[in-house]
């Protein structure tokens, strides 16, 4: 039976684009190394940058509500968890 590919949808997703992106609207911190965390997840690619931060882009549409989903019950989840949890900035 052949197998049957599918175009790739999903946005190209680089440091060039993420540099870019972090630059332009957060030039704060501009100066600050971007390194890709390998590997990534699924649904995200994620770049660290600089020591604390790290900027977390959705791979595909099923991804771009997640962050909402988080933004809620993160702050609700975290006291009742012993791990240190991830702050948006």
């Amino acid at each position: 039976m052949a197998t049957v590919r599918t175009a790739d949808t999903r946005p190209t997703i680089n440091a060039a684009l993420v540099r870019r992106l972090v630059d332009t609207q957060f030039p704060q911190w501009a100066a600050l190394p971007l390194e890709l965390l390998d590997p990534a997840g699924s649904d995200h690619v994620i770049y660290r940058l600089g020591e604390q931060l790290s900027v977390r882009l959705p791979r595909h549409a099923g991804a771009i509500g997640q962050a909402e989903k988080e933004l809620e019950w993160l702050p609700r989840l975290a006291p009742r968890l012993p791990l240190a949890i991830p702050v948006p900035v």
